[in-house]
């Protein structure tokens, strides 16, 4: 039936309802990357992960009816793993780079990891995203501690090992997305310590693992930060115990006259302050969406 000036089709107005731009602000944090070690012998002198790619931005114009991605990405798994992406819209952070070991380089990713104590390349961070890891102390004379370098972070380089103390994780950042604060996200791993009068390498500032030494365990990174996980050690009579990276998360902020929809597997908390929410995702999967109403 036509008449009064639109046309109805079945029980629906045709074309739906027309988007509204508007704009908001955004912090992807991809996962971090696990501490660097191994379960075999002589492998244990491992470098601590790098913090999990970070992007943000104060402007992004988005619209109503548009459905956009969204993944949150996990922290690489035990034993020299990278963290997994973090996405929304066509925002992708890159996660962070695995600590390396004994003959084992560490890997490049968002931030890269630190190096294990010898034979070990530092990993390398994504310009814009993170920062490289620090170095190990190199090859071991008789008699003297050494270990493994930090992961990096976001903000800052993880630092070198010394003979007394392995390197600390490079310090993550926090982003003000206006009204609010994000916290301190994406803290590097810190690097393992060998011999018993030697320091592991503390985690870095925004969720990083401390690192291991011969009587205290690797500590994982924080969930949701994007921190790199602690180096490996041997603690607990377990050689090789690194720790696990910390998942990312993304953080929408946008006017509070707009509602975020989130597909089924979507976890998310949401505050309001000064005309704005900012909603926080801590869980997102490769099919997961959110709409703007």
């Amino acid at each position: 039936m036509t008449g009064f000036g639109y046309n109805v089709n079945g029980f629906g107005v045709s074309g739906g309802a027309s988007p509204v731009p508007f704009d908001l602000q955004y912090t992807v944090v991809a996962g971090g990357g696990s501490g660097g070690g191994s379960p075999s012998s002589q492998q244990f002198i491992g470098g601590g992960g790098g913090a999990g790619g970070t992007l943000y931005s104060t402007s992004l114009t988005v619209s109503t009816v548009t459905a956009y991605a969204l993944t949150v990405g996990a922290g690489g798994a035990l034993y020299n793993n990278n963290g997994s992406n973090s996405t929304f819209h066509n925002i992708t952070s890159t996660g962070g780079g695995a600590g390396g070991a004994y003959n084992l380089n560490a890997s490049s990713g968002g931030s890269g990891g630190g190096s294990g104590y010898t034979n070990s390349a530092i990993g390398s961070g994504t310009a814009g995203q993170g920062k490289n890891g620090g170095a190990g102390t190199g090859a071991n004379p008789p008699n003297t501690q050494f270990g493994g370098g930090g992961g990096g972070g976001m903000g800052t380089v993880g630092e070198n090992a010394s003979t007394t103390v392995a390197g600390r994780g490079g310090n993550g950042s926090n982003i003000g997305l206006s009204p609010f604060s994000t916290g301190t996200l994406a803290g590097g791993g810190g690097g393992s310590a060998y011999r018993n009068t030697a320091t592991w390498g503390a985690g870095g500032a925004g969720g990083g693992g401390r690192g291991a030494n011969t009587t205290t365990a690797a500590v994982a990174g924080t969930a949701n930060t994007g921190g790199g996980g602690g180096g490996g050690g041997t603690a607990s009579g377990v050689t090789g115990a690194s720790a696990a990276g910390g998942s990312g998360t993304v953080i929408l902020v946008y006017p509070d006259s707009f509602t975020a929809t989130f597909t089924g597997g979507v976890t998310s908390s949401t505050t309001t302050s000064g005309g704005f929410k900012k909603t926080q995702v801590t869980a997102a999967g490769p099919s997961d969406k959110v709409t703007f109403g």
